[in-house]
């Protein structure tokens, strides 16, 4: 049960991490108000990178990170940025990557608990 629990935990701050990368870079790229089609593709890597570097970090299963870090990225993050107005606040995303994390781990923690249960 406490294994579940961190994985959740994990890909809550997955989520986060995502976010606040996309929405820097996002931010960092578009100074000249300009939003190029490949500025757009550069910040396309950063869910899968971020994924990357937090699985090698925590040891933890690569190809379930980085289906979760995009599914996060393009629900809740992308859509919530380019349908913004521009003034919320950058917590706001941090937290949305919060929970677009946690419910994206959702469905793969209950396939773990089959797979497990039905393993025995």
């Amino acid at each position: 049960m406490l294994n579940h629990f961190k994985f959740t935990l994990y890909s809550s701050l997955l989520g986060s991490f995502v976010s606040i990368l996309f929405i820097l870079a996002n931010n960092f790229l578009s100074q000249d108000n300009l939003f190029e089609f490949w500025e757009f593709l550069l910040t396309l890597f950063i869910p899968s990178l971020t994924s990357i570097i937090f699985a090698k970090i925590f040891k933890l299963r690569l190809m379930t990170f980085i289906a979760i870090g995009n599914l996060t990225f393009i629900i809740p993050i992308l859509g919530a940025s380019f349908g913004a107005s521009g003034s919320e606040p950058f917590i706001f995303y941090a937290l949305l990557g919060l929970a677009g994390g946690a419910f994206w781990s959702f469905p793969f923690t209950i396939i773990f608990i089959i797979y497990n249960y039905t393993k025995k």
